[in-house]
């Protein structure tokens, strides 16, 4: 919602608001207020606290709009529209626990046992686990206590510590990737998925009633695209928060989320995909003007490091869904960085179509010198 500016309830003009409060007084008391007279001290003593008191009705009256509102006060207009904020969600992996040897009688891993690959974030599996007679081991999902991204990314084997020892088990690891942690939703998703709600109320199959649904069956969703390939038949396009790929597990959420019959025309067949894949190559020469000699260095850093100039058209690129590659924004931010000149071989400006993101492939930045 960017395209919005924030309404000017009441006016905060600093010298006008000052005219205005000496030239009343002097009307009332018929009296002239010259420079240096007590009286005019003190009214301009008071002018911080009028301004920053009209500006507290500004930014309250801003905070009743959708556009601009923020927090608690996001939340309390979400309950107009019937749109809770998604809270953080755990991460989740599978733990093997192996046994030290065959027992004679079934052994259980209780619900809640815990397991960590530092000793400062939690694993705990979601249900008992029994390990029967003649078996060694036994696969059980676990999930993170807290929500977070942080909990995400464990390799196979990372999470390897058990923090409650049980009787005959000798280890514990994942065997596979936790994945699917996520923190609180944030303003700016929060904020489009209500104004997306009100199309919601429809189940005759707008683009915007899918979108919404879509983005509210996982936080980490970043962008969803709805197509119509064929009558009846509506593809939902889905792309994850930093530009990454859904999961089988998200696409499976989404899916469960636009599928219920009051949500679509009974005729739709949906259906989530993966956003489909777009490779692009940067190929680059960039110079440092001779004014600059001295912050070399620095420059090169702030465009070739990691989170340099660079990383981030990368991640600009591939954040949206239908998003056309484009070199123009490539070269600002190197601009932006210190380069003097950017000469690009690639990318070419193309377009892409609605259900595509961009991703890099090959990179080569050459640094040229200075000019």
């Amino acid at each position: 919602m960017s395209e919005f500016k924030p309404i000017q309830f009441v006016d905060t003009d600093a010298q006008r608001i000052q005219q205005k409060l000496i030239s009343g007084f002097e009307q009332t008391t018929g009296q002239v207020l010259y420079p240096g007279d007590p009286r005019r001290v003190f009214l301009l003593q008071l002018m911080p606290v009028i301004i920053g008191m009209l500006n507290d009705i500004n930014y309250t009256g801003n905070q009743n709009l959708l556009p601009f509102a923020s927090g608690d006060v996001l939340d309390a207009l979400g309950v107009r529209v019937g749109v809770q904020r998604l809270q953080a969600q755990s991460a989740k992996t599978t733990v093997r626990f192996m046994l030290s040897a065959i027992q004679l009688n079934t052994v259980t891993i209780p619900r809640g046992t815990r397991v960590t690959p530092d000793g400062v974030m939690y694993f705990a599996t979601k249900n008992d686990l029994n390990i029967m007679p003649g078996e060694t081991k036994g696969d059980i999902i676990a999930e993170s206590i807290q929500g977070g991204e942080q909990y995400n990314g464990f390799v196979a084997g990372q999470i390897n510590i058990i923090v409650d020892p049980i009787p005959f088990v000798a280890s514990a690891a994942n065997i596979d990737t936790s994945s699917g942690g996520s923190g609180r939703e944030d303003d700016d998703s929060y904020r489009e998925r209500q104004r997306l709600a009100p199309a919601s109320f429809s189940v005759a199959g707008p683009e915007d009633a899918y979108v919404y649904w879509a983005k509210s069956a996982d936080v980490n969703i970043g962008d969803i695209s709805v197509t119509s390939p064929s009558d009846c038949v509506v593809n939902i396009y889905v792309l994850m928060k930093n530009g990454q790929l859904p999961t089988q597990h998200v696409l499976d959420k989404v899916n469960d989320s636009v599928s219920p019959k009051d949500r679509r025309p009974l005729t739709d067949h949906v259906q989530a995909f993966s956003a489909v894949e777009v490779n692009y190559d940067i190929n680059l020469t960039y110079y440092i003007s001779k004014e600059r000699s001295t912050e070399v260095a620095s420059i090169r850093a702030a465009i070739e490091n990691t989170s340099g100039a660079v990383d981030q058209y990368e991640s600009w690129q591939r954040a949206k869904l239908g998003r056309a590659i484009n070199p123009d924004m490539l070269r600002s931010m190197m601009y932006a960085a210190g380069a003097f000149r950017v000469v690009t071989t690639l990318p070419s400006y193309a377009e892409i179509r609605k259900n595509e993101a961009a991703f890099l492939g090959k990179k080569n930045i050459v640094y040229g010198g200075l000019i």
